[in-house]
This record gives structure tokens, C-alpha cells and sequence, in this order.
């Protein structure tokens, strides 16, 4: 068939080009019925030859009732002009137009009696020449061919046995959704094979026909069936809309639509263009990631937490595992060798869905070369596409425990040989101090000697600090527990600090009443350490506040300054061994970075914790909190004294 220019059929009109036949009008049917679909009017086929030519149109549709209406009409149009109807249709669709058909009166038994009228099965027609998946060009011209010449050869000479003269036969009018059944089945393509083969058929016939082919909006709805779209409308002569459209009576409501269809058209356009856009961008993105994932130095494990296996990993995670990426894809977690045991798994995988990250140190034996590495192993859980998905990150810190190891090494070996001469050099300067007091000599040489000797207790206190951060990380620094009164060693330590120092007066608030457990003078360390650096780091301020508060199960000491403030980045470090706050326009102050350290640490030892309130130039809080004890009666309490002294005694 020759689809020359393609017309829109409207509801109320044929196009120019098929109004020689007839034409289309929307409105009530004979049985008085709207029927919200094109009528098909009487086509006439007894025109001069050169004017009569086939007709391939299409029909979309939404609704099964409005099919039932716009084809019923078709065949109607076709019986009131005497020309042979086909119909090729599923069995409901061909129950529907025959109830529609026998509804406008039409005699149909009589028509089939007359061959007329013929339905057959659109799936058993269209698997006659079918060859497997493919169609068989001649099979169809064959089947299809034949059947459309007999029915207009018999109806020809059917008109003249019934009139007794000579007269043209109708154009046989045939409905055939045998493409719609191939799109169906998910073979567009040879649906559009066949229209195509209709077209040819038609051409080579000397019998032209009218043929009406149907499809169902659902199944070219989408971006990805618009190119094949544009191909089925320019493959028919005549394009009929769904019932959205034609149900449209008047011109106005029609300009209306295709207006609105013209500006959801443009937006889908710009829709498509800006998803283009977005997949490009994630194409690139997912490029990049790749890239790194692939070529990063740290182990990479992507984890199903739902499956607990091993969804992906990197090849120097692989290595360090013995193994290769495409092996560990599908392996359960916990048999990758990062943990001692299932259970192991299962509590990081209890942590990260509590807290959305999680922390383990990993010793991990190299299945190639025997190499132990120590592993950094932080874990996140995060949501992506609809699914939880853990993110495992593992850092090789074998070489940097080692530097640390030696470090460690090098500082507990240099306080240990630095205190036995600090030492002798603070009990000669006192005894020089001493003999000199006696000779009565000259102020400015014992100026000399007691600055010496404030130094040397500088020197001391450093060293001190020096040997505890190692003992610390020994593990073998020494603890004596007691049971004391918080709010006496608060009185007690700021009256010593007090007496040290003239710039800042230290005020006291409030009191604990609380009775708790530990190492008395390390926790008077820990008050003195914050003491000092309120004092150091307030040099534009003359107080410091010392806060003390209690609950039924925590005792707080608060220690206030008015000083310089720490920005909010140094928060999370300030209590990392040897971490200094350094702001390049105040300069810097004297000290190692260990004391907040020592103090953090023996809180932790203590069961308790301490932490930082501060901003920029608005001063520093330091709180820490420890665990309080039940009080005891006064005999009770008395005992426990005692038994403390004998412990010392002893």
C-alpha cells in the first residue's frame, strides 16, 4: 500500500484526500447511542477507476468499548454499502463488534451466508505464515492475498447473480489486528514488518481494499516507543486518535487539545533533554568512581547487609585476601578472613545499623608472602537506590604502627635517661639555694638560683608527662583506688593552684556532695591540667570559674575560662596525643599537646568523660563527669579510712 501523505482523521471529517469515498461524522448512531467514536461513513467504491485506491488506517484506542464502537461503525459503513466485511480479531474483540453489529440491525447470519461477512482468529491467522519468529513474505501475499481476492471476487459476482447486471464490487472493508497481537508479544518490529507487508499487498492487487489495523495506546506508551510510532502513522494512509480526541465534538475543544498536546510535547522534549543530561552526568560520575575505586591504595568492600556477602571489591583489597575481585563477589562477609568468627560479623553489622559507622583495628596474614599488615577498618552504612548498602574503607597502618611504636620507643627511653639528671640538677640547685641562704650573698644570685629552679620543675612536670603518655600506652601506668570526696579535692587543688599563680583569681561554685572512686592524685592531675590551661589561655582575662554539680549518678566539674576560645574544627582532636591548636594570627603557645591527653585519658580509666564547650573568642569549657558512689554511714566510712592507711603503710 502507497502511504502517500499521511491524514489525521478527526471526528468529523475525512481528509481531502479520502472524501471522494465518503465521509466520517461524530455523532449519534441509529440506535440513538453517542458513541464517542468516528462514523464511518457510506464509502463508496463505484467512482472512475483511476480514483479508486486502497485505504490503510489506523485506529488507537484506550478503552475496549470504544474500539467495539469505531470499528462497528466501519463494518457498518462497509454492510449498508454492499461491500464484504473482515474481520481478524481476538475472540473478545470479535464477540464485541458482532453484539455491536447484530445492535444496529444488521442481519449477520445472512451476510456470512452470502459471504459478506467473515470472522477468523487473529493468532491462527497470523501463525499461517509465520516461519518460527520470522514472517514469510509470500505465505502472507499467499494467505491474506487469496482471502481478500475471493471475498471481492465472490461478492462481485455475487451482486451481479442477485441484480442481474453488470456493477463494480464494493471495496472489501477488513479489520485486522494481527500487529497489535505481535506488539503484544514483545515483537514490535515485525508488527511493523507487517504493516508493511500490508502496504505491499496492497499495490500489488487488482482489487482495492479498505483496511482498518488497531492498537492500544498502553503498549506505545513511553519514550522508547516514540521513534517506533512516528513509523506506524507513516506507514497507514489515515491516522485515527483514541478516544481523549475523537470524543471532542466541537472545533474549539479540538484546538484546545492539540494545543495542550503541543505544550506537553515541548515539555517532554525539554524532560528528555534535561534526563540525557542527568545520565550523562551519572555516567561520568559513575566513570569517576570507578576510576578511583579501581585505582585507589586503600582495600574497597562494597556489602549487602541483608545477604552479609561481598557484593564488591577492589583489587588491593583482593590481593591483601589472596584472592581476586570477580572470587570475593558473592562471598559471605565473615568468611573473607577480616573477622576472627560469624560472630564478630555480627556485632559490627549490629553497630553500623545502631550507628551508621563502626571502627575495628584488623590483623590480616598476606596468603601470598606471609606479610602481616595491621588493617584500619572503618565501615559506614548508607542508603542508595532503594537499598541499604555497607561501605567498608580498609587503610594499610603497619608502617605507620611501627613509626608510632618507635616514636613511643624513643620518648619513654628519653624520660627515663632525662630524669635521673634532672634530677641530680634539682638537688644540687636546692642545696646551692640553701648554703647561699646562709653566706648571705647577693640578691640577684638567688634570683638566678630560684629561676633555675622553676625551670628544673618545668623541666620535671614534662618530663613526668613524658613517661605517663607511655605508661599510658604500655598499659602499665599505676592506679591506686580509693574512695574520696570530690568537692575536697576540687577546695584542696585550686587553693594549690591558686597559690601558684597572681594574674587569675579562681572562683569555686556550687558542690557535688559526692563520694567517688579512683586515683586521687591522678584525677587532682586532671583538675590541675585544665587549671593551668584556663589560665594560659586567658591571658587577657583575671577568672576562671570551676563549676561543681551532681545527679544520683554522675558528680561534674566544669572548669570556665574567658580567654581566646577554640574554633569548632579543633573540637574533635584536641584530646589526640601531641594535637596543639594553631591559629597562624595569634601565634603560638608553649607546651607539647599531651596534657589534655593525660586528662582525657585517666578520665576514660575512670569511667568517665570529658569534653569541650567552646567558640572563637567567647572562652573554653572543659566538663568532665565520673560515676558517684552510694555514701556510707560514719562508722562505715571511718573503717574504710583505716584499711586505706594500713594499705599505705604497708
Amino acid at each position: 500500500m502507497r502511504p502517500a501523505m499521511v491524514g489525521l482523521v478527526c471526528a468529523d471529517r475525512w481528509p481531502v484526500d479520502a472524501a471522494r469515498n465518503g465521509d466520517i461524522s461524530g455523532g449519534e448512531s441509529d440506535s440513538g447511542r453517542m458513541t464517542n467514536a468516528p462514523h464511518w461513513g457510506t464509502i463508496s467504491s463505484s467512482a472512475p477507476e483511476p480514483s479508486r485506491q486502497s485505504q490503510h488506517v489506523v485506529q488507537f484506542y484506550e478503552a475496549d468499548e470504544f474500539l467495539a464502537d469505531s470499528v462497528g461503525d466501519f463494518l457498518s459503513a462497509g454492510l449498508d454499502a454492499g461491500a464484504p466485511c473482515i474481520v481478524i480479531a481476538t475472540p473478545a474483540h470479535r464477540a464485541d463488534l458482532e453484539r455491536r453489529l447484530v445492535a444496529d440491525g444488521l442481519d449477520l447470519a445472512t451476510a456470512q451466508a452470502h459471504g459478506d461477512y467473515r470472522a477468523l482468529d487473529a493468532a491462527e491467522t497470523l501463525a499461517t505464515f509465520m516461519s518460527g519468529d520470522t514472517l514469510d513474505a509470500a505465505r502472507f501475499a499467499e494467505v491474506i492475498g487469496g482471502m481478500i481476492g475471493r471475498a471481492a471476487q465472490g461478492h462481485e459476482q455475487g451482486q451481479q447473480s442477485r441484480r442481474g447486471q453488470q456493477g463494480q464490487a464494493r471495496q472489501p472493508h477488513v479489520f485486522g489486528e494481527m500487529v497489535a497481537l505481535l506488539w503484544e508479544d514483545g515483537r514490535p518490529s515485525s508488527a511493523i514488518e507487517l504493516e508493511a507487508l500490508w502496504n505491499e499487498l496492497s499495490a500489488s492487487l487488482p482489487y482495492p481494499f479498505l483496511l482498518c489495523c488497531a492498537y492500544p495506546m498502553r503498549l506505545l506508551a513511553g519514550e522508547a516507543n516514540a521513534e517506533q510510532f512516528a513509523t506506524i502513522c507513516r506507514s497507514h494512509s489515515h491516522v485515527i486518535p483514541d478516544e481523549s480526541y475523537s470524543a471532542l465534538t466541537t472545533t474549539d475543544a479540538r484546538t484546545r487539545a492539540v494545543t495542550r498536546l503541543q505544550q506537553k510535547a515541548a515539555s517532554l522534549e525539554a524532560e528528555i533533554a534535561e534526563r540525557k543530561q542527568a545520565e550523562e552526568r551519572l555516567r561520568i560520575s559513575e566513570n569517576r568512581y570507578r576510576r578511583l575505586f579501581e585505582a585507589s591504595t586503600d582495600g574497597l568492600l562494597m556489602v549487602d547487609p541483608d545477604a552479609q556477602t561481598v557484593i564488591e571489591a577492589n583489587a588491593v583489597l583482593a590481593t591483601w585476601l589472596g584472592s581476586t575481585p570477580a572470587r570475593l563477589q558473592g562471598v559471605e562477609l565473615w568468611q573473607t578472613s577480616l573477622f576472627p568468627s560469624r560472630a564478630a560479623m555480627l556485632e559490627l553489622l549490629r553497630e553500623l545499623e545502631e550507628q551508621r559507622i563502626a571502627r575495628r583495628d584488623v590483623v590480616l596474614a598476606s596468603a601470598e608472602d606471609g606479610q602481616v599488615r595491621s588493617i584500619e577498618f572503618v565501615s559506614t552504612r548508607f542508603r542508595a537506590n532503594g537499598h541499604d548498602i555497607i561501605q567498608c574503607n580498609l587503610r594499610d597502618v603497619t608502617e605507620r604502627n611501627q613509626l608510632e611504636a618507635r616514636k613511643n620507643a624513643f620518648i619513654s627511653m628519653a624520660s627515663h635517661e632525662l630524669k635521673t639528671p634532672v634530677t641530680s640538677l634539682k638537688g644540687f640547685t636546692q642545696l646551692l639555694q640553701r648554703r647561699l641562704q646562709r653566706q648571705q650573698v647577693d640578691p640577684q644570685t638567688m634570683l638566678f638560683l630560684d629561676r633555675m629552679d622553676a625551670q628544673l620543675n618545668k623541666l620535671t612536670g614534662l618530663i613526668s608527662d613524658l613517661l605517663d603518655v607511655s605508661k599510658m600506652q604500655e598499659g602499665t601506668l599505676p592506679y591506686r583506688e580509693t574512695r574520696f570526696d570530690l568537692d575536697e579535692l576540687a577546695r584542696e587543688t585550686i587553693e594549690n593552684v591558686q597559690a601558684a599563680i597572681t594574674t587569675h583569681q579562681v572562683r569555686i561554685e556550687g558542690a557535688t556532695g559526692a563520694q567517688v572512686s579512683g586515683d586521687r592524685d591522678r584525677l587532682g592531675q586532671v583538675l590541675i591540667n585544665l587549671l593551668t590551661n584556663a589560665v594560659k589561655y586567658s591571658p587577657g582575662a583575671d577568672t576562671v570559674v570551676v563549676r561543681l554539680s551532681a545527679d544520683q549518678q554522675w558528680a561534674e566539674v566544669a572548669v570556665q575560662d574567658f580567654g581566646i576560645g577554640i574554633a569548632e574544627r579543633h573540637h574533635q582532636r584536641i584530646f589526640e596525643q601531641f594535637y596543639q591548636v594553631v591559629e597562624p594570627q595569634e601565634g603560638g603557645y608553649p607546651g607539647l599537646g599531651i596534657g589534655l591527653y593525660i586528662a582525657h585519658t585517666l578520665v576514660e580509666r575512670h569511667g568517665g568523660r570529658l569534653w569541650l564547650e567552646s567558640r572563637k573568642g567567647a572562652g573554653s569549657t572543659f566538663h568532665f563527669s565520673l560515676p558517684t558512689l552510694p555514701h556510707l554511714s560514719p562508722a562505715v566510712e571511718e573503717s574504710s579510712v583505716i584499711a586505706e592507711h594500713a594499705e599505705v603503710a604497708q
